[in-house]
C-alpha cells in the first residue's frame, strides 16, 4: 500500500500525541507512509511536521489561552478540558500542502482547527477517539450521559451549569459542519458504545480498533530483579499509581487507589507500599507507606518500575482506553481498573487483572482475596504473551490497514 496518511494531533507531547507516536510507528513498520502533523513540537521525531513560523507560535499561544478560560462564558462543575474549536488556523493549507490520501484526526483541542474548517477538507478522514469530545458538546468528557444522545436541548442541561450554553453552542457547530462521510475509530467497547448511541456519531461508520504498543521493547524485567535495580525492599508489597495532571486527580481516582491501598494494608498487616509517579502535591502525602517517585519520562525506567511493581492500581471513574494499563500489562504487571471504562477491554482474565465495581467499599473483600492469590500465581510472561496477541504493532497494523482499503 503505497497511499499517504497523515495524523493530525495539537503536540507530540501527552497521552493523545503517545497514542498517536504509536500509530505511526506500527504503520511506518508495516510499510505504510505515515506523517504526523502538530501545531507545537518538543521531540526530534522526524516523522512529525510543524512548520510554524514565531508569530504563528504567537497567536497558537494566545489561542490556548482563550481556550482554558472559557469561564467567562459559562459555568460548570466538569472541570475537564473544554474546547470550542471556532478560531480558525493555518492547519488547512498545511494538511493541503503535504497532500495525503488519508487525514486521521486524533486532538485537536487548544483551536488546533475549527469545527467549520473541518468541513472544508475533501480527502477521506478518519477520526480516532481519546475521549468523549467528538460526540459531545465543548467538554471532553462528561457525567450528563443522556445529553449526548439524546441531543444538547434547552430542557436537558445540567443544573451545575449556568450561564451560555456553550455545549449546546459547540454541538450544534459539529451537528451541521461534520463531514457525512467521515469515519471513526473506536479504541475500546465503552468508547464504541458511546458513540453508537451518540446522537452525531450513530449514523456514521465507527470501526472498534485499539491502540497498539511496541511489545519489543514493553515486555517484562525479571520482577526480583527489576526490584532490586531501583533499590526497592524485595519483602515489601509494591502497589503502582500514576498520572501526568494533578488536576485530574479525582477523574483518574487517586482517592480510591488511597482506599484501596489502605483498606489491603489494614486488613492484612502486611508491608506495603504505594508508589505514586507524576506530579501530585507531596505535602499532601503524610503517610510512610507512599512513596513519590515524580514524573517519569525516561521509557526504560518506566519499564523497570512496572516489571518491578506486584499491582497497578487504575481506578478511572472515565477513562477511553488506558495506555498506562497496557504499557504495565505488557511488562507482566496486573492491572486493578474499574467497572464501565475503556480499561476493562485489557483484561481478558482473571490473572490479568481486576475490575472493581461500584460501590467500590463493598468489593474490598473480593479484592483483597483475589490479590492474595495473584500475589501466589501471578506469572509475568502469561501477560505478557496475552498482551503480545492482542495489541501487538503488526495486528493493529494490519487492522489499520484494512480499514484504510474499505
Amino acid at each position: 500500500m503505497n497511499k499517504k496518511i497523515l495524523h493530525l494531533n495539537f503536540s507530540d507531547s501527552g497521552g493523545a500525541a503517545i497514542a498517536v507516536k504509536r500509530i505511526n510507528e506500527c504503520l511506518l513498520k508495516n510499510n505504510i507512509d505515515s506523517k504526523i502533523l502538530v501545531a507545537e513540537k518538543s521531540t526530534q521525531n522526524p516523522k512529525v511536521i510543524c512548520e510554524q513560523s514565531r508569530i504563528n507560535s504567537f497567536f497558537w499561544e494566545q489561542k490556548k489561552k482563550i481556550s482554558r478560560n472559557l469561564k467567562f462564558f459559562f459555568k460548570t462543575q466538569n472541570k475537564n478540558t473544554h474546547t470550542i474549536s471556532f478560531l480558525k488556523s493555518n492547519i488547512l493549507s498545511q494538511i493541503d500542502k503535504y497532500n495525503p490520501d488519508y487525514l486521521n484526526i486524533h486532538w485537536i483541542g487548544n483551536e488546533l482547527i475549527s469545527i467549520e474548517q473541518i468541513k472544508k477538507i475533501k480527502i477521506p478522514i478518519l477520526w480516532t477517539l481519546h475521549d468523549m469530545w467528538l460526540y459531545c458538546g465543548a467538554e471532553h468528557y462528561t457525567y450528563e450521559n443522556n445529553r449526548f444522545i439524546n441531543g444538547y436541548l434547552t430542557n436537558n442541561r445540567s443544573q451545575s451549569e449556568s450561564g451560555f450554553d456553550l455545549n449546546k453552542w459547540v454541538w450544534k457547530r459539529k451537528k451541521k459542519n461534520l463531514p457525512e462521510q467521515i469515519r471513526i475509530i473506536a479504541t475500546s467497547n465503552w468508547q464504541y458504545n458511546n458513540a453508537k448511541k451518540s446522537d452525531l456519531l450513530k449514523d456514521k461508520k465507527i470501526y472498534k480498533l485499539p491502540l497498539p504498543i511496541d511489545t519489543n521493547f514493553w515486555k517484562p524485567i525479571e520482577k526480583k530483579e527489576a526490584k532490586q535495580k531501583l533499590g526497592w525492599d524485595i519483602n515489601k508489597i509494591h502497589f503502582l499509581f500514576g498520572f501526568s495532571d494533578y488536576g485530574k486527580k479525582y477523574i483518574k481516582g487517586l482517592d480510591t487507589a488511597i482506599e484501596i491501598f489502605n483498606n489491603y494494608k489494614n486488613k492484612n498487616n502486611k508491608n506495603v507500599v504505594l508508589n505514586i509517579f507524576g506530579e501530585p502535591e507531596k505535602k499532601k502525602f503524610n503517610d510512610q507507606n507512599i512513596n513519590i517517585l515524580g514524573p517519569i519520562n525516561n521509557a526504560e525506567k518506566l519499564r523497570l518500575i512496572y516489571s518491578a511493581s506486584d499491582l497497578l492500581l487504575n481506578p478511572s471513574r472515565l477513562e477511553s482506553f488506558g495506555q498506562i494499563a497496557l504499557e504495565s500489562l505488557s511488562c507482566g504487571l496486573p492491572v486493578m481498573c474499574r467497572d464501565g471504562t475503556g480499561t476493562t477491554d485489557l483484561i481478558s482474565s482473571s490473572n490479568m487483572g481486576y475490575i472493581i465495581k461500584e460501590p467500590v467499599v463493598e468489593n474490598f473483600e473480593d479484592f483483597n482475596n483475589w490479590f492474595n492469590k495473584i500475589l501466589i500465581s501471578h506469572k509475568q510472561n502469561d501477560l505478557y504473551k496475552s498482551i503480545k496477541e492482542r495489541f501487538s504493532y503488526d495486528l493493529i497494523a494490519d487492522h489499520y490497514s484494512k480499514i484504510l482499503n474499505n
